[in-house]
């Protein structure tokens, strides 16, 4: 069982950008040992680890997908309006069948941009 100063140690290190110490807390939210469980925190802390490349928390974010724990806008193909969505859409799922780990909403965001600048 993890402390009320161990919590607030890895909190701290967490919003200072310590990639482990978000993916921890992400874990710890997820299953709610220490914390109360809250999906919404780990997703946020798995993003925020994973925006600055930590691949276990990619893989977690990958997991809360597939498990149907969080859900994004390319989860209802009806929501794929345009060509560009439905092919996300396409190799979103195929990842998820595969067990590679999920783009963050950022890297996706960022995607999305260039192709639309015509850069990629």
């Amino acid at each position: 069982m993890t402390t009320a100063i161990q919590l607030e140690d890895l909190l701290l290190a967490a919003k200072q950008g310590n990639v482990e110490a978000q993916n921890q807390l992400g874990l710890f939210y997820l299953t709610g040992e220490s914390l109360l469980e809250n999906i919404d925190r780990a997703w946020y802390w798995f993003n925020e680890a994973a925006k600055r490349g930590f691949e276990e928390a990619r893989l977690n974010l990958g997991k809360m997908y597939r498990d149907g724990l969080v859900k994004d806008f390319t989860d209802d193909m009806s929501q794929a309006t345009t060509e560009i969505a439905k092919a996300l859409y396409e190799c979103r799922r195929a990842a998820l069948r595969e067990g590679m780990p999920l783009l963050t909403v950022d890297e996706i965001n960022e995607k999305v941009r260039k192709i639309r600048s015509g850069e990629d």
